[in-house]
């Protein structure tokens, strides 16, 4: 038998732990040998997944671009007068054209008699636009 409190093994008929002083006799405080090596299986199973991931990690991760070492600052040649900057004109730039509207999509009408109606209001409005254009360009 083994004690239940601190697990050593109890010679037969003990009433009381020898290592720990726990009373045998009022309940069934004796068991079988506890199971050991659970918690290092969890520990080592912990460990592995840890290690599974740092390596994933370190082969994922491009490694870090090695700067070029610095050049000394060029030393200064004799001393002359520099050239003054000449002053360059930029063409004024044109500014960006505006993003032509786009037509915002509408629900198909359901009733053909609508559709036709629709179609009706374009062709006139088309043809109301061709005949400004052409009066304008005949006015000039």
């Amino acid at each position: 038998m083994f004690c239940a409190q601190c697990g050593k093994q109890l010679p037969d008929g003990a009433k009381f732990c020898p290592v720990c002083g726990t009373n045998l006799q009022g309940s069934a405080t004796t068991a079988e040998k506890p199971k050991r090596g659970g918690a290092l299986k969890f520990v080592a199973a912990g460990l592995v997944v840890v290690a599974v991931a740092a390596g994933s990690y370190a082969m994922l991760v491009p490694a870090p671009a090695e700067k070029p070492a610095a050049a000394p600052p060029p030393k200064p040649a004799i001393e002359t007068a520099a050239p003054e900057p000449k002053s360059v004109e930029k063409a004024p730039e044109k500014p960006p054209e505006p993003p032509t509207p786009v037509a915002e999509p509408q629900s198909p009408a359901p009733d053909p008699a609508e559709i036709a109606a629709a179609h009706k209001a374009l062709d006139q409005k088309i043809t109301d636009e061709e005949a400004a254009a052409k009066q304008a360009s005949g006015k000039k």
